[in-house]
Parts: C-alpha cells; sequence; structure tokens
C-alpha cells in the first residue's frame, strides 16, 4: 500500500508546538515501522526553511526519492481575504500533485492550517476518489471557544470551512480517547471511523543527570537563579496561565521565595505583557516569572531534568506531550483534571481542578513541601510514560490505515459469482490545466484546448490562468 503523507503540520509555526512534534514523530515511526507499505513524504515549497531538516530526519529511513515537494499560488493565508481565489486553486494544484503519486491512502499531519500562514489543506476539493485519513488533535475551538475565537468572524469562518473539510475524511486517527470522543459526539463520526492512537514522547526524554557547568550555563541564559516551578506550551486561554501565576502567587510567601515560576516556550508579545502584568498585580516581582523564549531541545531536556516541578494547568487538550516529556525526565508532575490529561498523567491526586485557583495553589504547595508526594509523583511518572510509544501508535495508525489496501488478486478456484460489470460506464475524470503565461499563448493554445475537450467529453477540466486572460477563455465555450 502506498500512503502519502502530507507533512505541513512539522512546516508550518505548529512545528514550534505540540502539533508539530507530534506531526514529525508520527511520520518518523510510520516511516520504521511500515514494513512493506510504501511512504511518500509531501512537504509544502511554501516553508523552504523546514525542507533540508526533514530530509535529514528521515535519512537512513526513507529514499530521498520518496521526499517530494509541491508548490502553490502564494500567499495563501486566510487572514487576508483577498488570497481566497489563490488558495482555492492551491488547493486543486495541492490535491492534484498528492493524487500523482497514486497513493491507496493520504495522511493529513493538520488539517486546522493556513489561517496565518501559507499552509493549504483541503479534502475532496480536486480529487474526490482517494480515502484521506487525518490525524484528530481535538475540537477546541469548536467546543470550548476563547474570546479571541468567538470575536473575530475571519477566524470563525476559517474554522467552519476546515470543519466542513474534516467531515470528508474517511477516517479519524485520534491522538488520545478523549479526542476520540469529541469527534463522535460533536461531529457525528462513527464510532469505527475513529482510532484511538495515542501518543508518545521522544525517547531522548529520559532522566539525564546534567553537568553542572551546563546547567549553570542554561540557568544564566534564561535568569533563572532558584528551584523552579516549570510549565512549557502554548500561551492561549485555555493553557490557563493567568491562574497558575495567581495561585503560584498566592502560596505561602517564605515558601515561594525558595522558588521561580518558569514559563518555556515560544510566545506572542501580547500574552508575554500579559502574564507580567498578572504577576506585578498578584504582588510577584519581576524576576520570579521568568518567560524564557524558544527553547531548543538540548535545553528543554536540561529544564525537565533540574525543575523541582512541572505544573500543566489547561482547560482543554487533545493529548498533552508535555507532562508526558517532563514524566519521562524523571520530573514530579501535576495537572488539571480536564480532556486528555488524566490519559496522559494517569495519577488522581496528581490532579487539580483547573478553573479553582485555591485548588492549584494547594496542589503546588503540596509538591514542594511535601517530600514523598513528591517522591510518588516522580516513581509514577517515569512508570507510567513508559507506557507509550511512537512505535505503537505507528502500529495502530498502520493498522487502522489498512482498511483502505486493496486485497491481492487470488488466483486460486473459487466459487463462479455473477454481478453487474462497470466497466462500460462512464467514469467523470478531472483535468487540471495551468496556463499562466500571456494571452498570445493562450491564444495559440486554442486549437489544443478543443482537441482536448473533444477527447475527453465527459471529463470536469479546470482551467488556472491570469486574470488578463479570463475574458477570451470564456468565450472559447470548452
Amino acid at each position: 500500500m502506498r500512503i502519502v503523507i502530507d507533512m505541513q503540520g512539522a512546516q508550518t509555526e505548529s512545528r514550534f508546538r505540540g502539533i508539530g512534534r507530534y506531526s514529525l514523530s508520527l511520520a518518523l515511526a510510520i516511516a520504521r515501522r511500515r514494513g512493506e507499505h510504501e511512504i511518500v513524504l509531501a512537504l509544502s515549497g511554501m516553508f523552504p526553511e523546514t525542507i533540508a531538516p526533514i530530509r535529514k530526519a528521515f535519512s537512513g529511513l526513507l529514499p530521498q526519492s520518496q521526499i517530494r515537494v509541491w508548490d502553490v499560488v502564494g500567499p495563501t493565508r486566510e487572514t487576508q481575504p483577498d488570497n481566497q481565489r489563490r488558495r482555492e486553486i492551491s488547493e486543486k494544484l495541492r490535491e492534484a500533485f498528492i493524487a500523482a503519486q497514486s497513493p491507496d491512502v493520504v495522511l493529513i499531519t493538520s488539517l486546522f492550517e493556513g489561517y496565518g500562514d501559507d499552509a493549504v489543506t483541503s479534502i475532496g476539493q480536486f480529487d474526490t476518489s482517494t480515502p484521506t485519513a487525518v490525524i484528530l488533535y481535538d475540537l477546541i475551538p469548536l467546543l470550548n471557544p476563547d474570546e479571541h475565537f468567538q470575536t473575530n468572524q475571519l477566524l470563525k469562518d476559517y474554522y467552519r470551512r476546515k470543519v466542513d473539510s474534516f467531515k470528508q475524511a474517511r477516517l479519524l486517527l485520534a491522538i488520545s480517547d478523549s479526542a476520540k470522543q469529541e469527534a463522535i459526539t460533536a461531529l457525528n463520526f462513527n464510532d469505527t471511523d475513529v482510532v484511538n492512537i495515542s501518543g508518545a514522547y521522544d525517547a531522548a526524554f529520559q532522566p539525564t543527570k546534567v553537568a553542572e557547568p551546563e546547567k549553570l550555563a542554561t540557568y544564566k541564559r534564561f535568569g533563572i537563579t532558584k528551584p523552579f516551578v516549570m510549565y512549557t506550551g502554548g500561551a492561549d486561554a485555555r493553557k490557563n496561565l493567568h491562574r497558575l501565576i495567581q495561585a503560584y502567587a498566592g502560596m505561602d510567601e517564605q515558601l515561594r521565595k525558595q522558588y521561580q515560576l518558569v514559563f518555556v516556550g515560544k510566545m506572542p508579545s501580547n500574552y508575554i505583557e500579559a502574564f507580567q502584568n498578572t504577576a506585578k498585580k498578584h504582588g510577584l516581582q519581576s524576576d520570579e516569572l521568568i518567560i524564557t523564549g524558544f527553547v531548543e531541545d538540548d535545553a528543554l531536556r536540561t529544564l525537565y531534568s533540574t525543575c523541582a516541578l512541572f505544573a500543566f494547568p489547561s482547560t482543554h487538550e487533545g493529548f498533552g506531550i508535555p507532562p508526558l516529556e517532563a514524566m519521562s525526565s524523571g520530573a514530579p508532575v501535576i495537572g488539571s483534571h480536564a480532556t486528555s490529561l488524566p490519559e496522559v498523567i494517569g495519577l488522581p491526586e496528581a490532579l487539580f481542578d483547573p478553573l479553582s485557583v485555591e485548588q492549584i495553589r494547594d496542589k503546588l504547595s503540596l509538591a514542594l513541601t511535601d517530600e514523598s508526594f513528591r517522591q510518588r509523583l516522580m516513581k509514577h511518572g517515569l512508570a507510567h510514560a513508559a507506557k507509550f510509544s511512537w512505535d505503537e501508535s505507528a502500529n495502530r495508525a498502520l493498522l487502522a490505515l489498512e482498511r483502505f489496501d486493496a486485497p491481492d488478486s487470488d488466483t486460486g478456484s473459487h466459487q463462479v459469482n455473477i454481478e453487474k460489470t462497470s466497466i462500460f460506464k462512464v467514469i467523470k475524470q478531472k483535468i487540471l490545466l495551468i496556463k499562466l503565461d500571456h494571452l498570445g499563448d493562450l491564444i495559440l493554445a486554442i486549437p489544443a484546448l478543443t482537441r482536448l475537450r473533444a477527447r475527453y467529453p465527459y471529463a470536469e477540466i479546470d482551467i488556472v490562468l491570469g486574470s488578463w486572460c479570463l475574458a477570451i477563455a470564456k468565450s472559447l465555450n470548452i
């Protein structure tokens, strides 16, 4: 079976977040576990800086010829309404490119892309026959929209279109049982069409004795001068970081002064300013809340391995890779009891109500003062994290995708079946013609276009051309 994987989830801004880490890790595991299946990676040429790193990541796993790049007519981002026609054309171009790879099934690593950048994702805009599977992370904007989403009509229209496209998928690969239930209840998918493949963490995240010079250099770089409580992930409202700051500020002052609260990861400047304002409002000094900005994996491993406590207060997650990475690194982890996090953390006494500042505060205080509780968190975390594996997620994904594998022909003797044949049925073909050159070239091509229509009388022909050729093209009546 030939599986074409659209890798845009590992190319866009998502590559700096959990979606990007998930997309790349799962694709690597699928390549490792592919067996007799053929894997083709489809990369967007709109993100050229990501192509070489992805090629390098798959070096030795896939032939470079199986990593293919497609281009579109940009810009296409949906924050600029004037891009609509280019986006629609680009959706057809992308699907035509993928269809040309002759896949048995297409796997989209992240469908909800392209709002603020030039990613292009769609299902059924050109190719309506090849089955498409999509990784389902969550349906947060649909089920738990924040104020920004509710007041942004452009974003709401974008998300609605993506949901409409999402519903065209033949299979969803959910990253948790919580995400699976969201698709079944909110989008009316059949249980058999949504498969929980779970998630995992990179094997590089494991208990590590960090050399003192390396630790001190990392701390100095980020302004860390004390033991610290760590969070890493996004900055949007559902991450619940304002409540975490308020809860941290509410701890006993003598205890709090022994630590710092450190947010690790790339965050928008307006969010950083808002977090700093919340910290100031609740009495924290400027050095009590540290926001590092983007951190590469080596430094992230150091921070996981040396933090006093990892806290993850999110109100809604599809999976939750950061707490799993922290547990696998040996850190004591506490988190919210919302959505998928009980699956990921797996210890009821480590959980709290994310809407209760008091519960977050009390759980922070307990984990920082009760050594036996802290030891239970670390022991459980290592054992529970070991249950998650990218290879196992890949095995589940491949097993689910194999439903689209055409059965091998069998030359053995069988009872004769007589069925109505469809070989003489008219099959509607689709032809996509790109003609973006001068008006004179279009005029010279008119005889060829006429012959094309005569040769394929039942085909649906889409022609992409410049606006300067539109009038004469409409007059051709082909």
